[in-house]
């Protein structure tokens, strides 16, 4: 399973139809306290982050997901705009295990999904 947390419909969208295609399960959530409670209950295998999902915390959301047994962790992907130098430089702090700019994410999304099977 994979775990989505945004609140872009569209990258959403987007997300949900090649994990379709890739006959992957794919939950999208659109706040950290339910990314986080879903992490805890369905241990997906890897959580993806849109850093500029309204209200998020990065640094939190970092220590909240580093903080989970090992056995519960995902491998976390963060992405935002390229000009959004603040967030990404953050999700790097926060202990992320790859961070991209939105694009790299917009090209590598179908393969990501695909990899995650």
């Amino acid at each position: 399973m994979i775990l989505f947390l945004t609140a872009d419909l569209m990258m959403a969208s987007t997300a949900s139809s090649h994990a379709r295609q890739k006959n992957v399960v794919l939950q999208t959530v659109t706040d950290a306290e339910s990314a986080i409670t879903l992490i805890k209950e369905a241990r997906p295998h890897l959580f993806l982050v849109d850093l500029q999902t309204p209200g998020l915390g990065i640094a939190d959301l970092g220590d909240a997901v580093g903080g989970l047994p090992d056995a519960v962790c995902p491998m976390t992907i963060g992405y935002a705009q390229h000009v959004n130098l603040e967030s990404l430089d953050e999700a790097r702090q926060a202990g992320f295990d790859q961070v991209l700019t939105r694009g790299q994410f917009n090209h590598q999304i179908g393969t990501i999904i695909a990899e995650a099977k």
